[in-house]
């Protein structure tokens, strides 16, 4: 039997008027299929209040420069994910943790700078997302386990749905597919194949 993915969510503090349940149902529970469908395994999402870990619920994440940003993320949870790690519960190379934040990273100056939604490791363990795009998170957490923009694709059933990984600036008249592109769905089986 394969092991299961373990996707930490951190809610950062300017979400802490949120509902757990209510993120979880508008971000995660129509992605918790379609990633079980691609990997074979159980997908368990923690979701992370600010009161159960405050430090990182309160990181300072708005950055002009969105790997910066992720930088200090990743070095803000080091510690916190090897403990998580080592307990032997989770298993390092399919536990991911992401922030996931009301605000984007940065944000417009004059139209010359494009909104950073959100930022990630390709195939690493560490990621920001917002919830200013309800495909955000998931594209993130696609990016932990694979999965790539040039990839994705615009897929047409009686009208144009981007598939999640797709992140061009035309994406606002089209519909949400809900799903990884089948290349991107191959992309991310394979990556995961190489674990037990």
């Amino acid at each position: 039997m394969k092991k299961p993915i373990s996707i930490m969510i951190v809610i950062h503090k300017d979400l802490q008027n949120h509902q757990k349940a209510a993120l979880y149902a508008d971000y995660f529970s129509w992605l918790k299929p379609e990633l079980e469908s691609i990997s074979g395994r159980d997908v368990r999402f923690y979701m992370l209040h600010h009161d159960e870990v405050p430090k990182l619920a309160e990181y300072n994440f708005r950055n002009e420069d969105a790997s910066a940003s992720l930088d200090g993320w990743r070095d803000l949870i080091q510690d916190w994910y090897i403990s998580l790690t080592q307990t032997g519960e989770y298993e390092s190379n399919l536990t991911k943790v992401l922030l996931l934040t009301r605000n984007n990273i940065n944000a417009t100056a004059g139209g010359l700078i494009a909104v950073t939604l959100g930022y990630a490791e390709i195939k690493g363990h560490c990621a920001i997302a917002a919830i200013t795009s309800v495909r955000a998170p998931a594209h993130e957490i696609g990016h932990m386990l694979g999965a790539t923009h040039e990839d994705s694709e615009v897929i047409y059933d009686g009208w144009w749905h981007d598939s999640i990984m797709l992140s061009d600036s035309f994406s606002g008249v089209r519909g949400n597919a809900y799903r990884y592109s089948d290349k991107n769905r191959e992309n991310i089986r394979e990556h995961l194949n190489k674990f037990a």
